[in-house]
Order: C-alpha cells, then sequence, then structure tokens
C-alpha cells in the first residue's frame, strides 16, 4: 500500500512539474508576479469572420494593440453552434497563449440543445466586456407600434414570429410574452439572425427579437422599427434612445440581454489570468474600444472573472427557470 501512495505520489510530482514547466515556457514572471506572454497569443473566435464578434475581438488585438505585451492572433473557429471554437478552447493548453470570445452562448446552447461539454462549468472565466439587451422589432409598415399593441394582436390572431433557434435566445422571449398574456403565438425557426429579419422585411413574419448590431442598419434605412427594448434602461446610441423599455411600458418581466466576454482553458495561472483581466480592463479606457463596442449595440460592462463566473450563474438559473416555466411551448 505504501508502495502505491509512494508511486502516485511520485506521479503526481511529475505532472505537477510538467504543467509548471509549460506555464513557464509561455512566458516569464517578474519578482511583483506580473506575467508576461512569451510569444503572440491565439484568440479562438467561434464565429466566421466580419460578424459583429469577430470585429470586437480584432477591435481588442488592433485598437487596443498597446495594452498586450505581444500580439493577439483572431483564430476564427465557426460552426456547430459555438461547438468547434468553444471546444478548442477548452482543450487547449491553459498555459495563457490561448483565449476565447465567450458570449450567452457557453450557457444558453447547453441548456437547450445537446453540446459535446458543459463550456460554463469547464472552462475558465477571463472577463465581460459588454452587456447588449435583445431588442424587438417590426416591419415598417406594421401596425403594431409596442408591446402593448403586440399583446393584443398575439390575443386577437395568429402572429408569427421568426427566431433563430429553437428554445433559445429570440425564441423564448415571445413564447414568454405570450404564455403571460395568456395567449400563443406562432414561431417559426430560421437559420440566424439574418435569415430571421429577412423574413420580418419580406411579409413571412410580423415580429423578431434580434441584437442590436443585426437590427440597426435596417432601423437606420426605415425598413425595421424597433417597438421595445428588453431591459431596464435604454440605449443611448442615436439609433435606439428613443426605444423605449419593456419596463417603460409596463412588461418588467419581459427582459433579456446577452453578454460578451472572453474566457480561458480552465487551469490557467493567476498570474496570466490577471494580465488578461488587466490588459481588457486598460483596452476598455481607450475611446476607440469603446466606440466600437458601442457602435454593436453593448453597452460597456468591465467584471471581472469572479463576476463574471457570477453571470455565468446568474444566466443558467434564468433560463432554467424559462425553461421549466414554458416547458413544451418551446419544443412544439
Amino acid at each position: 500500500m505504501k508502495k502505491v501512495l509512494l508511486s502516485l505520489l511520485v506521479l503526481l510530482m511529475a505532472v505537477t512539474m510538467v504543467f509548471a514547466q509549460g506555464q513557464k515556457e509561455s512566458g516569464s514572471v517578474d519578482a511583483d508576479g506580473n506575467w508576461t506572454p512569451s510569444k503572440e497569443v491565439s484568440v479562438i473566435v467561434s464565429y466566421a469572420a466580419g460578424g459583429s464578434t469577430d470585429l470586437l475581438a480584432r477591435t481588442f488585438a488592433n485598437e487596443a494593440a498597446s495594452v498586450w505585451a505581444t500580439p493577439l492572433v483572431i483564430n476564427n473557429m465557426p460552426g456547430g453552434g459555438n461547438a468547434i471554437g468553444f471546444s478548442a478552447l477548452r482543450q487547449a493548453a491553459p498555459d495563457g497563449l490561448t483565449i476565447g470570445n465567450t458570449n450567452s452562448s457557453v450557457v444558453v446552447n447547453c441548456l437547450t440543445g445537446e453540446t459535446p461539454f458543459v463550456y460554463y462549468e469547464e472552462l475558465q472565466p477571463i472577463c465581460q466586456v459588454g452587456f447588449a439587451p435583445y431588442i424587438v422589432y417590426v416591419a415598417k409598415d406594421s401596425p403594431i407600434q409596442n408591446l402593448a399593441d403586440l399583446e393584443e394582436a398575439v390575443k386577437t390572431r395568429d402572429v408569427v414570429m421568426a427566431a433563430n433557434n429553437r428554445g433559445g435566445q429570440t425564441h423564448w422571449e415571445l413564447e414568454y410574452f405570450a404564455m403571460k398574456v395568456g395567449s400563443d403565438i406562432t414561431a417559426v425557426i430560421y437559420d440566424g439572425g439574418s435569415a430571421s429579419i429577412a423574413a420580418v422585411l419580406g411579409g413571412h413574419a410580423e415580429v423578431t427579437v434580434q441584437a442590436p448590431s443585426d437590427g440597426q442598419e435596417y432601423v437606420r434605412s426605415g425598413d425595421l422599427r424597433a417597438i421595445a427594448v428588453l431591459d431596464d434602461a435604454r440605449l443611448e446610441t442615436d439609433i435606439y434612445k428613443d426605444v423605449p423599455t419593456s419596463v417603460e411600458q409596463g412588461y418588467g418581466w419581459l427582459q433579456n440581454g446577452f453578454f460578451h466576454g472572453y474566457s480561458a482553458p480552465k487551469g490557467i495561472g493567476e498570474a496570466q489570468l490577471k494580465y488578461f483581466e488587466d490588459g481588457f480592463k486598460k483596452a476598455l479606457e481607450i475611446p476607440e474600444v469603446r466606440e466600437k463596442i458601442e457602435y454593436y449595440g453593448f453597452t460597456v460592462d468591465y467584471q471581472d472573472a469572479e463576476g463574471f463566473r457570477q453571470v455565468w450563474l446568474d444566466t443558467v438559473e434564468q433560463y432554467k427557470t424559462v425553461i421549466a416555466e414554458l416547458g413544451d411551448r418551446l419544443t412544439e
């Protein structure tokens, strides 16, 4: 028995030494415990190039280049409903040389569908950089002017909504709205936000819930009308500043949004974690970075690693509650 315990202890020490050596080779730590990477850092973005998530990551890599000791290099890994990128991040070495974008999908996808891993349990939050409420949109010539009109509509006729994925963000909000006002709504599921918006523009659906960044060009052109911000505070951008919130309209129970931040493989060292926490916080002090974040419809909202983990946990509880309350409405 003693030989077995001794063998296990030797093995544990060897693994610890290999891990420590790997972290040492990834960078250096000064006398104050500050870590500096030895080479460029890969930022896994689980979306294709050109979208708002990708552009935000490139904003931190480019406009905020001065805060990083070595360059941030964007590595796009789209597909699988974020599964490809999130899984690659989970499996990367926890040496500080790989981080990744992390939005609400890190929680929502695990609760509304099948995912290879429970990402919110198996990744290490670094920080949140912004938050954006969802917005309810209708076509420019729709008789629906506000949430009260939408309530009247779902109570008196069949209203078709366009959603991006069944059971998740952009679907449950209006299912919940219809249930709370004692009625039903017909959901048609499309392949992403662009297709859902196209359905409203083409008259195939009357209403959709989307991110501010997805609808803003159509609001600007006058083809879409935003009727509610699903939050307790208005957005401050020129496009949305006059759009009332759900709380203002008397529907305070209808609030939802999505966070945007970054995370790392579990096991990353404290010094590496602090490097990124501090770096993103400094980046948010750069006017050009803040302008880009706000342009994409986010409110700058920094949360450190501990605060960001709490955001994940709060989102888990919110979704579990909603899913239980809605039941078959999300699957029928």
